[in-house]
């Protein structure tokens, strides 16, 4: 499992919230997103693949990449704070998001919730909408990670195709147990959107279908 950084950030009148995550080995990459209101307006992504290729030891790695994590983090909250970052919408209004744009966001659907584990893997089959107008929205990114407290196992990422759909196939862990989260989580500019069901484990450690939280 990958620790991250989760911080609130005030700035005038505007709220933000600031989460700094490693994706793992799969995808090296120490990402950085700004959230207001529920939208994504800022992203900063550094790659870490060469310099994890350099270092020996599992432990040094992990020591560093833990320090290489909470500098970016620091970092962006004090670029946010001197407002030095360029935030996606901000020239749009000088009276702020209007209510549409608040409600606006992305609608993950989960099409196969009552079939989407088998013999031990899960198999995600995602459509994308747009929350006020329905429409599909294709290249979108989606990515499934188990999470529990404060820990976070990255399992898969995808992009929608031109009908807004993305399949995520991934082993579940033998460590899913009662408590766990599945979070199905999509991007898409300054759009976002996410499921989160909460696992149930029953006999042999089989896990049933997902329970919305």
């Amino acid at each position: 499992m990958n620790f991250g950084f989760n911080s609130n950030v005030r700035v005038g009148d505007a709220i933000y919230h600031v989460q700094t995550e490693d994706r793992g080995p799969s995808h090296p990459f120490l990402d950085t997103v700004v959230y207001e209101s529920g939208r994504v307006v800022y992203k900063r992504s550094t790659s870490y693949e060469k310099f994890a290729n350099a270092v020996s030891k599992d432990q040094d790695l992990a020591e560093q990449l833990h320090e290489r994590l909470s500098q970016q983090h620091r970092e962006v909250i004090a670029q946010l704070e001197a407002g030095a970052l360029e935030l996606r919408g901000q020239k749009k209004s000088n009276v702020g998001t209007s209510a549409a744009e608040q409600a606006d966001g992305l609608e993950v659907r989960l099409m196969n919730s009552g079939t989407w584990y088998a013999a031990g893997a899960a198999t995600l089959e995602i459509e994308l909408r747009r929350k006020n107008s329905k429409q599909t929205l294709a290249d979108a990114e989606v990515e499934a990670f188990l999470e529990r407290e404060k820990e976070r196992a990255y399992c898969a990422i995808a992009q929608t195709d031109s009908a807004g759909k993305a399949t995520l196939k991934f082993p579940m862990p033998s460590t899913a147990s009662d408590g766990t989260s599945l979070v199905i989580r999509a991007t898409d500019g300054s759009l976002y959107g996410e499921l989160r069901f909460r696992l149930k484990a029953k006999d042999q450690g089989r896990v049933p279908a997902p329970v919305s939280k």
